[in-house]
């Protein structure tokens, strides 16, 4: 966790305590989702600490001034990493830097929050730093209350994206309310739920959290992209369960252990409200997912696979959901059914 300020601007007072409190909420949240959803992560304290214990944070101070403009758009991301590194003598490992933008009380704020990376060479996101005063509580939701006045969710939220999450929005069955990679919290309300606080993990999500070298602890073959075929994929719908049964086989020269299928949104439609599902790959490679609910009546499915290395692909080329191999499904009277494709492997 990086906090930035400009050449004119002071920190604010408490920074770290609320750093130490932010770090260690996401933490619980984060880790208590995942294993809610049967990925416990290894790591389960991500953040650094030091020989006491206490979380470790950086500080970095801008060259130019607040009226300049230049920290009020995302941008300088890799002006404070390079930054980082030469002031605390860090490697450049392939880090996922959280930085927060101070610029000062509002209404000065760093807008448009944004985040990006993937588990081969680690990620950013950067947030707006809030100096209200408050004490955040691991009891609130973490899209309710003083969390809700930080902006917790969404800073989160680009955390994700630095780790290479998508967007994924929530389930209707799941009935736990908006899901971290989903809406913004006032459109999630506008549009579901207007009381609704509660945020979540949803099971695609926890699956290609999972073995990324943050959680797994592992870097074992962590910048080699697998080289593998889906051999076979097909659908079937189950009429007393309602749902769509995806099952196939895979083999692939690094383990996967999970398929995720998402639900492509509509051209030029929102991504944040896009159905997602996981299903466990078993040591033989084959895979089960069932898909429960569509927002279409037609459209496509995109297929990746996480694998044991932390990549989460679907070509074998690129990262996340955009590299998943399109497999296209329509609702009939008879249910849902997956229609010609554009073919199975890589």
């Amino acid at each position: 966790m990086v906090l930035f300020v400009p050449a004119d601007v002071e920190p604010p007072p408490g920074v770290q305590r609320r750093f130490a409190q932010i770090a260690a909420i996401t933490e619980a949240f984060l880790v208590k989702e995942m294993t809610k959803n049967g990925y416990p992560p290894a790591v389960t304290t991500p953040f650094p600490r030091d020989e006491r214990g206490n979380y470790k944070f950086l500080f970095i101070r801008g060259e130019h001034s607040v009226d300049s403009g230049k920290y009020d758009k995302p941008g300088f991301q890799n002006a404070v990493t390079n930054a980082a590194v030469q002031k605390y003598n860090l490697s450049r490992d392939r880090h996922v830097w959280w930085i927060w933008v101070y610029l000062g009380d509002p209404p000065k704020r760093f807008t448009n929050y944004r985040g990006g990376g993937n588990s081969i060479d680690g990620g950013w996101a950067m947030c707006n730093y809030t100096n209200l005063p408050g004490e955040l509580d691991p009891k609130l939701p973490i899209a309710g209350g003083f969390h809700q006045d930080l902006t917790l969710k969404a800073c989160i939220h680009e955390l994700g994206h630095g780790f290479g999450l998508p967007h994924l929005g929530p389930i209707s069955r799941d009935r736990r309310g908006n899901t971290l990679m989903g809406p913004q919290t006032k459109v999630y309300h506008n549009k579901v739920d207007a009381h609704e606080k509660d945020v979540y993990v949803c099971d695609a999500t926890a699956a290609m959290l999972w073995k990324h070298p943050i959680f797994s602890g592992s870097v074992a073959k962590r910048q080699q992209m697998p080289k593998f075929e889906m051999t076979s994929c097909e659908g079937e719908f189950n009429r007393s369960g309602r749902y769509l049964e995806i099952t196939g086989e895979i083999q692939s020269d690094i383990p996967a252990h999970s398929v995720v299928v998402i639900e492509e949104a509509p051209d030029g439609g929102s991504t944040y409200f896009r159905k997602s599902f996981a299903g466990k790959v078993d040591e033989n490679g084959r895979f089960r997912v069932k898909v429960t609910e569509l927002e279409r009546e037609a459209g496509d499915l995109r297929i990746l696979f996480c694998f044991e290395n932390g990549v989460n692909t679907g070509d074998g080329k690129g990262h996340g959901s955009q590299s998943g191999l399109t497999k296209p499904f329509r609702v009939t009277r008879r249910g849902v059914e997956l229609v010609e494709s554009t073919g199975i492997g890589n």
